[in-house]
């Protein structure tokens, strides 16, 4: 019997369906993992763990905390810096985290550059469950927990044998076994621009089969200022947002927060790097649109996410 629970969580919706055959319902321990998650790894939240350690308190991390750390190392290193949560100061001063942007911007580039002996995710250290954080950094892990969450919630439905799911959480999904017509779980990608035509919103429709997929894209988090598009997603070497010909990324992977962070990393690294990547990470699969030099729109797609793809 097919169980559908959805709501609020992380600033955006879940939406959650699984096959349980005595139609047990989760909700109400579903968004206990939300809260917890809430809990650790919230920035929105004053009372979170990272909040405190942000703040400078001295306490010890906890395993939610630990996990996503270590993976955000990872790619981190894999991405020579490309994906690095300790943007955030850059990101408070571009105004990305307040909800009227805008005309208020004042696009000043020696503020930025006096900000960027701040960032480095390499000077932060953990060591077994305390964070040696450099005064005047900070963290943020917004570009990996929705992808997390979503492994944590499959990883419980697991726990109660139920094998057969799809898990949204902002975007991002992990999909097992089939649905409630005995088929793969088929999940679309929008197309990334700012509106969305109902009957043709989608870039791509799959079929996803025990995998997650996780997507960034610069179209609706953005602003303009002086005939200039400035996107949400903040190259860490330069102060300021990316600007490369990269429109949106989805990558698929058997691990949601790991697809979730290097979809970030690829709209830092722009369209050839990460190609060059992709090629190198048989793991990844990859779909990248961007524009041409005629600002037409391309698109690439390795191999194995082509064989996944109906139309």
């Amino acid at each position: 019997i097919l169980v559908t629970n959805s709501g609020e969580a992380q600033g955006t919706y879940y939406h959650i369906k699984y096959m349980s055959a005595y139609a047990e319902d989760y909700h109400f321990q579903i968004d206990s993992i939300l809260q917890e998650v809430d809990s650790s790894l919230s920035i929105y939240k004053r009372y979170s763990l990272i909040s405190r350690l942000n703040r400078g308190e001295q306490l010890k991390t906890d395993t939610l905390f630990n996990t996503v750390f270590l993976a955000a190392q990872k790619v981190f290193s894999e991405s020579e810096g490309s994906f690095d949560c300790s943007v955030t100061p850059l990101v408070n001063s571009w105004g990305f985290y307040q909800d009227k942007l805008g005309d208020s911007l004042v696009i000043d580039s020696a503020k930025f550059l006096s900000i960027l002996p701040h960032i480095g995710f390499q000077k932060i250290q953990l060591l077994r469950d305390s964070l040696v954080i450099p005064k005047g950094m900070s963290l943020d892990f917004n570009a990996i927990a929705q992808g997390f969450t979503v492994d944590l919630i499959a990883r419980y439905l697991e726990t109660q044998d139920i094998n057969n799911y799809l898990v949204e959480v902002g975007g991002e999904l992990l999909a097992k076994g089939l649905n409630d017509n005995g088929n793969l779980w088929r999940v679309g990608v929008d197309k990334p621009l700012e509106d969305i035509d109902a009957y043709e919103r989608f870039q791509f429709i799959l079929d996803l089969e025990d995998k997650a997929l996780a997507s960034s894209g610069n179209y609706r988090k953005f602003y303009k200022k002086g005939g200039v598009k400035y996107s949400h997603t903040i190259n860490p070497f330069t102060g300021f947002p990316a600007q490369n010909r990269l429109l949106s990324v989805t990558v698929i992977h058997d691990n949601c927060m790991l697809a979730d962070a290097y979809a970030t990393a690829f709209m830092v690294m722009g369209v050839r790097r990460s190609k060059q990547f992709a090629k190198l990470h048989p793991e990844l699969e990859v779909y990248l649109v961007y524009t041409g030099k005629d600002d037409d729109w391309k698109t690439y797609v390795s191999p194995r996410m082509l064989e996944r793809i109906i139309n």
